[in-house]
């Protein structure tokens, strides 16, 4: 079935949906298989529910003038959402990277919002499947994309592209992320220069950080950018002496403090207000948007119980994050300091070595007080021996139900599989 068809269908509908359980009546419901499931055996539920058109890669045994069949679902899905992308025809910009896509998406869009129609990748749906209903979700009134790009592998980020389309985008860094299917950071390095080839061969402007070692050395791949956040760069940003958020300079703007985090969030700031410098909007409008971002969903989330102050930043951790991380508890001006850290997964063969490394490095800082938990964070215990360490987290969480840490700074850092977060009631 051509997919100029299936878009007629697509537009008589009221949304694409890939799951029965938030199905509506009147959507066109898509159906995907993968190792676990196959939405093929969904179809009939789906008509029931009232679907517009039900899109299947397999024979239902349905007789409906509504199924609609396709050979493969998901390339269809992804044929559809160029062709929409394409119809839509506005500005696309591509946030991909290691560390702090979400974040740096949110704050692109909070700036551009100040004066134009945004949309922007719900959540973090930035993968082959994400980015195509992060698309489709893009109506007329919509004058900018913003859509977050992950990557596992080798030719995912070019994939992406192909099917978005970016206009522009950046690269907010790169670091030791998913060395389980990259290898090594050079690998991860080239993986996300996928991004900057397709710019350079679409003409698209590459925004570049000129402070950031990856972006120094992939930004000869695009023959167009725009610079920060030096003062001699397109956009210059100054970061700001302050005790506890990032505080920003700009000119024209003036100086305002933020409500995130650690010097690391500086750049993901920076690049948000030269994205929204080079679409136009005003300088004041942009501070102003990025400075109000409150961090949400245990991103660099600074939370006050009644016994401490928690920086839950349990989303996501590779060596690079959880470091960054560290460094900026070091510098915070609290005097009694505790990082609570579980392992850094999808490593592969570099996980001992990894969580090694960031022993070594605690073993160093004696003026944090560490609490590991994990399976992997047996190998940071081996080289830092003064941490408390818990196999178990059930065992974590009795050790704190007793101890009741109190009037302490406390960092929360592991990759989204060990759910720190469920800690916080406990601080």
């Amino acid at each position: 079935m051509q997919t100029e068809v299936l878009y007629s269908c697509f537009l008589r509908s009221s949304g694409l949906n890939t799951d029965t359980r938030t199905l509506t009546a009147g959507q066109m419901f898509w159906a995907l298989k993968g190792e676990n499931f196959n939405g093929n055996l969904f179809a009939e539920k789906a008509l029931k529910l009232g679907a517009a058109f039900v899109v299947t890669d397999e024979d239902c045994g349905i007789s409906d003038k509504r199924i609609l069949r396709i050979e493969n679902g998901l390339i269809g899905l992804q044929d559809l959402a160029k062709h929409h992308r394409q119809v839509w025809g506005g500005q696309v910009i591509a946030v991909c990277g290691s560390n702090g896509k979400t974040t740096t998406k949110e704050l692109i869009t909070r700036a551009l919002s100040t004066e134009k129609s945004v949309f922007a990748t719900p959540g973090n749906l930035n993968n082959h499947i994400g980015v195509p209903l992060s698309l489709l979700r893009i109506n007329s009134q919509h004058e900018i994309a913003v859509i977050e790009m992950g990557a596992n592998h080798a030719g995912e980020i070019a994939e992406l592209c192909e099917i978005a389309l970016p206009d522009s985008g950046l690269i907010t860094n790169i670091g030791k992320d998913h060395l389980e299917g990259f290898g090594t950071v050079e690998n991860t390095a080239k993986a996300n220069a996928e991004l900057f080839e397709f710019l350079e061969q679409n003409s698209g402007i590459a925004f570049i950080n000129t402070e950031d070692e990856w972006n120094q050395k992939l930004h000869a791949l695009v023959s167009r950018n725009f610079t920060f956040p030096s003062e001699i760069d397109d956009a210059p940003c100054k970061l700001l002496p302050s005790d506890f958020f990032v505080k920003l300079e700009i000119p024209l703007a003036g100086q305002m403090e933020s409500k995130l985090l650690g010097a690391y969030n500086f750049h993901n700031l920076s690049c948000a207000l030269a994205v929204a410098k080079f679409y136009g909007i005003s300088s004041k409008s942009a501070l102003e948007a990025v400075c109000s971002y409150e961090p949400g969903n245990n991103r660099s989330q600074l939370v006050k119980t009644n016994s401490n102050t928690l920086i839950s930043d349990a989303y996501n951790a590779n060596p690079s994050s959880v470091l960054a991380a560290l460094e900026n508890l070091v510098n915070l001006p609290s005097t009694e300091k505790m990082a609570i850290l579980g392992d850094m997964l999808e490593l592969g063969n570099d996980s001992a070595t990894e969580h090694a490394s960031l022993g070594i490095w605690a073993s160093l800082h004696p003026e944090i007080s560490f609490v590991i938990t994990g399976k992997e964070m047996a190998a940071f215990a081996e080289t830092c021996p003064e941490a408390l360490y818990f196999p178990e987290k059930v065992a974590l969480e009795r050790y704190l139900e007793t101890k009741k840490p109190k009037n302490k700074t406390i960092l929360l850092k592991a990759s989204r599989g060990m759910k720190l977060e469920t800690l916080v009631p406990l601080l």
